[in-house]
């Protein structure tokens, strides 16, 4: 028996009514990892029975979210991981055929015109001004007018489609682009704000909280076209919201603080009980980029 057709016999077989064989089935089409998607998804349109298709449906998530954890918790053991390449990570949870190729063409393409424009001899200041004449005149982007659909825009593909993002895509994309262009710019949780940090060196040790934060020369706002601004701002924001002046709402965070934080941006979204599993596999994420290394 070839593969496939052994994989067709084990998709008969999925609507028995025994749970020791559907459980037999499932882990063995599990077991075939991305290979069987092709045929599951054919079975799927084909086969009018709803308690099949549920249960490919559940299966292909399963298989599809394995790949996810996989390439997550890897890119999490790297020292620097490459901020872009941990977002398509998380933002293939959502859109299991991602099409990563184009996504890191367009950012090359932008990447290269701000490349261009930037020198040494430029201080910081003028340096994020050209980032910021690239990202939001010649490219255009824009934030969310009030009829916008938050979530979607939350995530790069549709950010780079419609060259408009929430606050958080808007910023993860400012700060990709900052770190292929080696500027000492870093990520600052600002609660349900991510806001930046331009800062005078590189920062080497995130658990230098005093030093790093001394190390800042301005704070940039991506979602207000890259306005930069100081200390003084957050001091305000955090007084107005009341809430208590935390150090990580001031100083650089690591990219996997940053992903972590944009995954539970990403499961705020989430409130059907039909989709709590998508909320529990975002807090899985979480869990692996908070993870004590």
């Amino acid at each position: 028996m070839t593969i496939s057709t052994e994989i067709q016999a084990l998709i008969a077989l999925l609507d028995d009514s025994d749970p020791e064989v559907f459980d037999h089935v499932a882990a063995r089409l599990l077991s075939y990892g991305p290979m069987v998607i092709d045929q599951l998804e054919d079975a799927y349109t084909s086969i009018p029975n709803p308690v099949m298709q549920e249960r490919i449906e559940d299966i292909i998530h399963q298989i599809q979210f394995s790949s996810v954890l996989q390439d997550l918790r890897s890119w999490a053991n790297q020292e620097h991981g490459d901020l872009l390449t941990g977002w398509l990570i998380i933002t293939r949870h959502q859109y299991p055929e991602l099409d990563e190729d184009a996504i890191r063409t367009n950012i090359a393409r932008i990447h290269k015109d701000i490349w261009i424009g930037i020198n040494t001899y430029l201080s910081p200041l003028e340096q994020m001004n050209v980032v910021n004449q690239s990202v939001f005149s010649q490219y255009g982007f824009t934030t969310l007018q009030q009829q916008d659909d938050e979530q979607r825009f939350a995530y790069i593909n549709n950010m780079l489609d419609a060259f408009k993002g929430n606050h958080f895509a808007i910023g993860l994309l400012y700060l990709t682009l900052c770190q292929q262009l080696d500027l000492p710019v870093y990520g600052v949780c600002l609660r349900t704000h991510l806001i930046l940090a331009r800062t005078k060196d590189y920062v080497t040790d995130f658990s230098q909280i005093r030093e790093n934060r001394q190390d800042i020369l301005f704070y940039i706002n991506p979602y207000n076209k890259g306005l930069a601004f100081g200390e003084r701002e957050i001091q305000t924001y955090v007084k107005r919201m009341q809430l208590n002046e935390d150090e990580k709402y001031f100083i650089p965070a690591s990219n996997k603080v940053i992903l972590a934080e944009y995954a539970r941006h990403l499961m705020s979204f989430i409130n059907k009980p039909a989709d709590q599993y998508k909320k529990d596999d975002l807090q899985t994420l979480v869990d692996i980029l908070t993870a004590e290394s």
